[in-house]
């Protein structure tokens, strides 16, 4: 009994750094409630909460404390659900607690007889962990060169050669002109585009690239090679920060897990945190955008409405809170310096050009700074190109904003190049398969994306092939409709008949990286290829396909999960 009242009413504040009570953290707390004793055994019931002050819903959360399964019992708990170990308990927080909102206190509490020190709350840990992924990326040990920016332009979106040497690298950066920096905050909003209008609210993308190069101004007067708080050591300060926009270290998936996770933004790949990742223009000016975003989902967390999103979600990026803005803040001058910075690029269209603007430049109308941001001006037609470096030789393709490729959707050939990925002679063959010749394949399909001497030429699974013509003459007036089509659904046909999926609509089949419909007429029963194996998604009618391969990304009640074509999949019963 002597441990039992040396520790009545312990406080679990600060575990380890980790879990430091911090405004912008979760914070959580273990008392004894009460003890008593029964027929010469001893009863301590232990009440606990969690304080989510960090402005994000917390998922899946769980704490553990040391637990001797052998000396140790449990007689009853409540607001938690918990998992005997031989060597610890695990709580969770089950249908009860299992998401705490924000702004929320989470209570539960359990009872356990004859606790001698070995079961010490002091040592108790929380943990956080969140099921939803970004698109195009790992949730755990996240291997960069995997998986990432499909169907891109250059799938390793990197600016430099990663094999190049650090400081070469930071030189090179800091070299850049003013109007190669505007090229990299272009690419990369065009880029996610879709994903920015949504979150910004702003479907004007001149506004929203004079925003973007009013912000790049304001923080590193458009030099791709700024670099502050680095005094410490790489990613050491939460404030280390790199590129255009003074993208932090706390951007980055794998920094100190004591920085605030931004780990919300699933539409955007999230890269790992290393120095390479860090120091390249594109890679900073994407993660930029990402911890922008993040901010605004942190703003609209707090209740923010309006165009006080952007402006605090502008605040969050500089202090780390997007919190409402306050009357004669001082955050006011950052975020409408901006405002005014970014009308000065919208006023006098200086997009491509090397000319710029700089904090408290006179030639800047500061009396309304966010006036020309919530105008309704007709949209306008964006002829600016978009400039993608090939990272190994610097060669540049350029793409127009309408063709330039979607992650989501298959590539499409940009309208002007300086140079390709592949070369195609100049000699013809009107063979069968005359692209063999030519270094090609020829294509399973008809649609043509392409002509020139050589004859037609389409794109399947991000290779050029081949159209054959005596294949191909079936009209279209008289070739057979898929669901797809028959229904006026925004998915082609397929060309191929492996089915992937089925619902009430019908088979579809995945191909050139979007989902496609199968045409049941030519892909009849006896020739249509369907997965050889079953699982869980389908036979509980899930409503997620079946995987096409056997890596486990996560697991629950229902079974093994991988991600595939960025959605959640069912682990197939053969794989086991």
């Amino acid at each position: 009994m002597d441990f039992m009242n040396k520790n009545l009413f312990l406080l679990l504040i600060g575990l380890f750094g980790l879990l430091s009570v911090q405004a912008s953290k979760p914070g959580f707390e273990i008392k004894i409630g009460k003890s008593w004793e029964t027929d010469n055994v001893s009863y301590v019931q232990y009440d606990g909460e969690i304080n989510n002050a960090s402005k994000l819903k917390i998922n899946n959360w769980y704490i553990e404390i040391p637990y001797n399964k052998g000396k140790n019992k449990l007689h009853g708990n409540w607001g938690c659900e918990i998992e005997e170990q031989a060597d610890k308990i695990i709580l969770t927080g089950g249908d009860v607690n299992g998401v705490i909102k924000v702004s929320t206190v989470a209570t539960f509490g359990f009872i356990v007889s004859d606790p001698d020190k070995e079961f010490n709350i002091e040592k108790a840990v929380l943990y956080t962990k969140n099921k939803e992924i970004p698109v195009h990326s790992k949730p755990e040990d996240s291997e960069d060169e995997m998986d990432m920016n499909v169907d891109l332009p250059f799938e390793d979106n990197r600016y430099f050669p990663e094999s190049m040497d650090i400081k070469k690298l930071k030189d090179a950066a800091t070299a850049m002109s003013v109007s190669e920096v505007k090229e990299v905050i272009f690419k990369e909003l065009v880029e996610h585009w879709d994903v920015i209008k949504a979150y910004l609210k702003n479907d004007n993308m001149l506004k929203v690239f004079a925003l973007f190069l009013g912000w790049a101004t304001r923080e590193s007067t458009l030099n791709a090679g700024v670099e502050t708080a680095f005094e410490d050591g790489f990613g050491v300060n939460s404030a280390h920060a790199y590129g255009p926009f003074q993208t932090a270290v706390t951007a980055f998936y794998g920094c100190d897990p004591s920085f605030d996770l931004e780990d919300d933004v699933k539409e955007i790949y999230w890269y790992t945190l290393n120095e390479k990742n860090f120091c390249d223009p594109y890679i900073s000016t994407h993660m930029g955008i990402r911890k922008l975003i993040h901010f605004v989902i942190e703003a609209e967390n707090f209740g923010v409405t309006g165009l006080d999103v952007v402006r605090s979600a502008l605040k969050g990026f500089n202090s780390g809170h997007a919190t409402p803005m306050q009357e004669n803040e001082t955050f006011h001058s950052y975020c409408d310096e901006i405002g005014s910075l970014g009308h000065w690029y919208y006023e006098t269209g200086h997009y491509e050009d090397d000319e710029y603007t700089w904090t408290g430049d006179s030639r800047c109308d500061r009396n309304d700074p966010w006036g020309w941001w919530e105008n309704d001006d007709p949209l306008p037609k964006v002829e600016i190109p978009v400039h993608v470096r090939n990272p190994e030789d610097g060669t540049e393709t350029i793409y127009t904003v309408d063709n330039y490729p979607k992650a989501e959707t298959s590539s499409t050939p940009a309208k002007t190049t300086t140079t390709t990925s592949k070369t195609k002679p100049t000699s013809s063959n009107n063979e069968k398969c005359w692209a063999k010749d030519l270094g090609f394949s020829c294509c399973q399909g008809c649609e043509v994306t392409y002509t020139d001497n050589d004859g037609d030429w389409g794109l399947e699974n991000g290779d050029w092939c081949g159209i054959i013509e005596q294949n191909c003459k079936q009209s279209n007036s008289d070739k057979t409709k898929c669901f797809t089509e028959e229904k006026g659904m925004d998915f082609p046909c397929c060309q191929g008949c492996e089915v992937y999926y089925t619902d009430d609509d019908g088979e579809w089949g995945f191909e050139n990286n979007q989902w496609c419909g199968i045409n049941s007429e030519t892909c009849s029963s006896s020739n249509a290829v369907t997965p050889t194996s079953r699982c869980f998604t389908e036979e509980k009618g899930l409503g997620f396909p079946c995987c096409q391969e056997c890596t486990v990304v996560t697991s629950d009640d229902d079974g093994d999960w991988g991600v595939e074509n960025n959605e959640w999949c069912g682990i197939p019963n053969s794989c086991y």
